[in-house]
C-alpha cells in the first residue's frame, strides 16, 4: 500500500482537496450540532420553568414543531452550504485542473524544449565526436609520419654521430700531430734563439785598451750617441752616466759616438758637465763621424778613442736665424762669440794654441771654416787621444735583430724626432726641432744641404 509521501503529485493533490472538503463538512456539522444543543437547553429551561402543565404541553409541541422546522431549515441551509461548498470545490477543482493543465503544458513545453536542446546537443556532440575522430585520425596519421621522419632523422643522426666521431678522431689525431710539430718547432725555435745568444759575461777593464793588438775592449757600460744632440737625448745620456756611476764607479763608462752632426748647445753643455763630474772615468769612442758639438765632446773628454777612418770636424757656431732685426742680430752674435770662447777656447787650449790661432786655422783648412780631419790627423791635433785598430764589444751576447736596423729607425734616432718621413721632407725640416729661449743649434750642416731630399 502506497503512503502519502510515495503517492504521485496529482493523487496527493486530490487527496488533499478531499481532506479539505471533509474538514469543511465536519466543521459545518459541528456548528449545527452546537445550535441544536443550545436550543435543547433552552427547551429544557422552558420545561423546568414554573408554568402550568398545559402551557408546558403546548410549548412542548411548539418546540417540537420549531425543532422540526429548525431541522428542515438546517438541512436546507446545510444543503445550500453543501452546494455552495461543492460549487466552490468545483471552482477550486477547475482551477486545480487548469493549474494542472498549465503545469502539464509547461512540462510538455519544457520537455519539448529539452528534447530540442537535447537534439541540438546530440547533434553538436555528434559533430564534435566526428571532429574528434577526424582529429584523432589526423593526429595518428601525423604521429605516424612524425615517427617515420624521426626514424629517418635517427638514422641520419646516427650516421652524423659516426661521422662526427670519425672527424673528432681525425681532428684529435691532427691536433696531436700539430702539438707534436708545435713542440718540435718550439724546440727548434728555442735552439735557434739559444744559438743567437751566447753565455758570456762582459769584460770589465780599468784600462780598456789591449796594447798587444791596439784594440779597445768595451763592456756593457756603454752610452750611445747617434744623430742630433737634443735636450731630451742629452738628458737620457746624462741619466745613463749617472746609473753606471751608481752601479759601479770603478770601471770606465764609454760614450760611443756613431754618427753625430752635433746639436743644441744646452744639451752639449749638459753632457760635457756630466762627463767632467762623473766618479767613474767617461771615455769617448768615435766610430764613424763626430762633427760640431759631437767633436767638442770627443776633444774635451778626459780620454777619447777613434777608429782610423773616423772623421772629426770642428767649426765655429752658425747663425741659422733669418728673421732678426739689427739689435737682435747683434745680441745673438755676442751670444755666439761667448759660446765659442767657452767651447772653442778649451779646444784651442788642448791644442796648445790661442783661440785666434784656432780661428785662423779653421779658415785656412776650409773657406767655410769647417775643419775636418781623419782620426790619425786628429790625434796629431790633440782632438783625439788614441787611434785604435779595432773595437771589441764584449757585452754583445745576442744576435742583432734586423728590425732594429731600418731606415725609419735610423732617421728617427738620428734627427731625434717622431716626424713622419716621406720623399718630400728635407733635411732642414728634420733638423728643425724646437729650441728653448737662449738656446741655439750647434750642429754641422753643409751650406747646400737644404737642397737635398731624403731618398
Amino acid at each position: 500500500m502506497l503512503s502519502f509521501s510515495n503517492m504521485p503529485c496529482k493523487q496527493r493533490l486530490r487527496c488533499g482537496l478531499l481532506f479539505l472538503f471533509g474538514l469543511l463538512l465536519s466543521v459545518q456539522d459541528t456548528a449545527i450540532a452546537k445550535d441544536v444543543k443550545a436550543k435543547k437547553e433552552g427547551k429544557e429551561t422552558v420545561v423546568v420553568s414554573p408554568l402550568p402543565q398545559e402551557v408546558a404541553a403546548v410549548k412542548l409541541r411548539a418546540a417540537d414543531v420549531s425543532k422540526e422546522s429548525l431541522q428542515k431549515e438546517l438541512a436546507q441551509e446545510n444543503a445550500l452550504n453543501r452546494a455552495l461548498l461543492e460549487k466552490k470545490l468545483a471552482g477550486i477543482m477547475a482551477q486545480i485542473e487548469q493549474l494542472r493543465l498549465e503545469k502539464e503544458r509547461r512540462r510538455l513545453s519544457k520537455e519539448a524544449e529539452e528534447e530540442t536542446l537535447q537534439e541540438a546537443h546530440n547533434k553538436a556532440m555528434q559533430s564534435l565526436r566526428m571532429e574528434k575522430e577526424k582529429l584523432v585520425m589526423e593526429l595518428e596519421l601525423a604521429q605516424a609520419r612524425f615517427a617515420k621522419k624521426m626514424e629517418q632523422y635517427s638514422i641520419q643522426l646516427a650516421e652524423l654521430e659516426k661521422e662526427m666521431q670519425l672527424k673528432k678522431g681525425q681532428a684529435q689525431l691532427l691536433q696531436e700531430t700539430k702539438n707534436h710539430l708545435q713542440a718540435e718547432i718550439e724546440v727548434l725555435n728555442a735552439k735557434t734563439e739559444r744559438s743567437k745568444c751566447i753565455e758570456t759575461k762582459p769584460t770589465y777593464l780599468k784600462n780598456p785598451l789591449r796594447k798587444k793588438d791596439n784594440v779597445l775592449v768595451l763592456s756593457d757600460r756603454c752610452v750611445k750617441l747617434d744623430g742630433c744632440i737634443t735636450s731630451w737625448k742629452a738628458n737620457y745620456i746624462v741619466d745613463q752616466i749617472q746609473f753606471f756611476n751608481n752601479k759601479n764607479s770603478f770601471y770606465p763608462i764609454f760614450l760611443v759616438i756613431g754618427r753625430s752632426p752635433g746639436g743644441e748647445v744646452f744639451g752639449l753643455f749638459n753632457i760635457l758637465q756630466a762627463i767632467e763630474h762623473s766618479k767613474a772615468p767617461v771615455y769617448v769612442v768615435v766610430r764613424e763621424y763626430a762633427a760640431s758639438g759631437a767633436a767638442l765632446i770627443a776633444t774635451l773628454a778626459p780620454k777619447s778613442y777613434a777608429l782610423p777612418n773616423a772623421t772629426i770636424l770642428h767649426h765655429q757656431p752658425y747663425n741659422f736665424s733669418f728673421y732678426l732685426n739689427v739689435r737682435e742680430a747683434e745680441e745673438f752674435h755676442n751670444d755666439l762669440i761667448q759660446t765659442w770662447k767657452r767651447l772653442g777656447g778649451r779646444v784651442a787650449k788642448k791644442m796648445g794654441i790661442s783661440l785666434k790661432a784656432l780661428d785662423a786655422k779653421l779658415y785656412q783648412k776650409n773657406s767655410s771654416g769647417d775643419w775636418k780631419e781623419y782620426a790619425d790627423q786628429a790625434k796629431k791635433l790633440k782632438w783625439i787621444d788614441v787611434v785604435v785598430n779595432g773595437i771589441e764589444e764584449s757585452a754583445v751576447a745576442a744576435f742583432p735583430d734586423a728590425e732594429c736596423y731600418t731606415r725609419e729607425n735610423y732617421l728617427k734616432g738620428y734627427f731625434g724626432s717622431n716626424q713622419a718621413l716621406d720623399k718630400e721632407t728635407s733635411v732642414d725640416q728634420l733638423y728643425g726641432y724646437p729650441l728653448q729661449p737662449g738656446n741655439f743649434d750647434y750642429s754641422y750642416r753643409p751650406r747646400n744641404q737644404s737642397h737635398y731630399k731624403l731618398k
